[in-house]
Parts: structure tokens; C-alpha cells; sequence
């Protein structure tokens, strides 16, 4: 393992951290310019509900930074990383710690300088609402500290069967619910659908690299669905995740949850995650994942277009 970092310019050291931190991935901050959206969409639009939303994006943001970061050392010492993203590999994402441009003990203080930035910025989002409700406090604090333990401290992704992908989903749709419910003192059914929603669609990024990685992450323990299963389980898994958030939609528009626009605004993101599952039936994960973030954005733009004018 690489003990001691390459020599870089100042500029190349932030591009480590910022690929430590993944920060090019802004699509999994995006819960709270959702909740955001469906605020505005209520008729509430001035400066204490903007920057709660706003707090509440910087605590996902460098939260997400801090628990990349952990997951990176962890594949680091359990050597899968070492597997996965070796030079040789020519891999399009570059891991930091494999290649030498960061040490481990860089890296745990970059993850517990941004986990300690994520907790001030939830802290000042309740602060800004007066603490009401006082479980957006709560929960606010939760998504940050078990988010960042996805494969660090209690290790969700290694203990749990499906431990990962379930905090996932829950922790990035609680982005949506808990700045919704702060700015206002409700949880309606629309952000409640909306948040299961943004979840699903990032859990569904999350099972295409599992999938491509289900051998590696078999070999040093990580309990993800794909590791665990065989390929036609894990198939039958993937299919049941895309097509839930497809049902959940057409549900919601159907009891009156959300509006018909929804469906229409929706149809290019449903075009591009078909054509993702259609390619993972046929065991072409890799690189997919990608396909899949910008599905995301679409369906996040949609919906927010709908939010706000409909």
C-alpha cells in the first residue's frame, strides 16, 4: 500500500481531494433543490426558506464528500480498490489513494474535516428554523453521520445484507423531506413521493456499479444484493428497482399526488433508464452507471419544472 503521496503542485493536490470527495457527482446533492421546488410550487418563496435549502445542499454536498472519502480508504486497505482501479486497468475514475496522489492519513482528515463541515451546515439549517420541527433537526444529523458510515464505523455496505443501498436511498430521500418539512412544518404526500423517488433513482446508480464490481466486493465481504446473489437474482433485483420508481409515478399521478405533467416531464429520464436496464439484462454494467446520473438530472429538471409552474 502506498505509504507516502506523489509530489503534486497545489492545484493537483485539490483535484485529489476533489476526486477523493467525488465531487464531480453534484446529481446526489440534489434532494434539497427538489424540496426546494415543491416549497416554491406551495407558494412559499422568500429568504429563510431559501437558505434553509441551501444549508441543507452544503450538508449533503461535503457530507457526500466525507463519505466517499471513507469508502475510498476502506477499498484501499481491504485491497478491492487496489483490484478494481489499478492503473493498469485503465478505468475511467481515477482513485486517489490507489494511485499515490494521496496518503490514508491525508484522506482521513480530509473525510473528518468535511463530515465536522456537514454537521455546522445542518446545524445552522435548524437554526434557521428555529428547530421546528425538531426532528428535521434530528434526522438532518442523521443523514450526515450514518451517511458517512456507508463503509466506515458501522459499515452498513460490509454488515448488512443490502445495508449500502438502503441507506442510500433512505438518507438521500430524507434531502428532500427534511428541508420540505422545515420550511413547511408539514411533510405532504407529494414530497414524501418525491424524496422515495430521488432515492431509488440514486440507489439505481449505486446497484449498476455493484454489479459490475459483484466479484471483487464478494471477495473482501461487502454485503451488497450482487454479491450476495446469483446473476439472475441480482437481475431480478435490478428490474424491480427501475420499474418500482416507474410504478410509484404513475401511482401518485393516478390518486392525485402529483400532476399529470409529471408522467410528461419524466419520459425522456424513463427512455434513458430502460435503455440502462436493457443493457444490465444483458450484463453490460460497466460504465452504465453513467447513463444513469444523467437520467437523474433529467428527471430531477422535470420534476422541478413541474413543481414550480404546475
Amino acid at each position: 500500500m502506498t505509504t507516502t503521496a506523489a509530489v503534486l503542485t497545489p492545484a493537483q493536490r485539490i483535484g485529489a481531494f476533489a476526486r477523493l470527495g467525488k465531487a464531480s457527482l453534484f446529481e446526489i446533492w440534489l434532494g434539497p433543490i427538489l424540496a426546494w421546488s415543491l416549497v416554491i410550487g406551495a407558494g412559499v418563496l422568500d429568504v429563510r426558506t431559501s437558505a434553509m435549502c441551501l444549508l441543507f445542499f452544503g450538508a449533503i454536498a461535503v457530507g457526500m464528500w466525507a463519505t466517499h472519502a471513507f469508502d475510498d480508504i476502506t477499498g484501499f486497505k481491504d485491497g478491492s480498490d487496489l483490484r478494481n482501479y489499478a492503473p493498469e486497468r485503465n478505468r475511467s475514475q481515477v482513485k486517489p489513494l490507489v494511485h499515490g496522489h494521496l496518503t490514508v492519513k491525508q484522506a482521513q482528515t480530509f473525510a473528518f474535516i468535511t463530515a465536522g463541515l456537514a454537521v455546522a451546515c445542518i446545524v445552522g439549517f435548524s437554526a434557521v428554523a428555529e428547530f421546528q420541527p425538531w426532528w428535521a433537526f434530528v434526522g438532518g444529523l442523521g443523514v450526515v453521520v450514518l451517511g458517512a458510515q456507508y463503509s466506515a464505523g458501522i459499515n452498513f455496505s460490509y454488515r448488512f445484507v443490502g445495508g449500502g443501498e438502503t441507506l442510500t436511498g433512505v438518507t438521500l430521500a430524507a434531502s428532500v423531506w427534511l428541508p420540505y418539512a422545515a420550511s413547511l412544518q408539514r411533510l405532504d404526500a407529494i414530497a414524501v413521493v418525491q424524496g422515495v423517488l430521488f432515492g431509488v433513482w440514486l440507489v439505481q446508480v449505486l446497484i449498476c456499479s455493484n454489479s459490475a464490481d459483484a466479484e471483487d466486493d464478494r471477495k473482501v465481504g461487502r454485503r451488497t444484493v450482487a454479491a450476495l446473489t446469483s446473476v439472475r437474482g441480482n437481475k431480478i433485483f435490478v428490474a424491480v428497482v427501475f420499474s418500482s420508481t416507474w410504478l410509484l409515478t404513475i401511482g401518485a399521478v393516478v390518486f392525485g399526488v402529483m400532476s399529470f405533467w409529471s408522467i410528461v416531464a419524466l419520459l425522456p429520464a424513463w427512455a434513458l433508464q430502460f435503455y440502462v436496464l436493457r443493457n444490465g439484462m444483458r450484463g453490460q454494467w460497466r460504465n452504465k452507471r453513467n447513463y444513469s446520473f444523467f437520467a437523474l438530472r433529467l428527471a430531477v429538471l422535470g420534476l422541478v419544472v413541474v413543481n414550480v409552474l404546475a
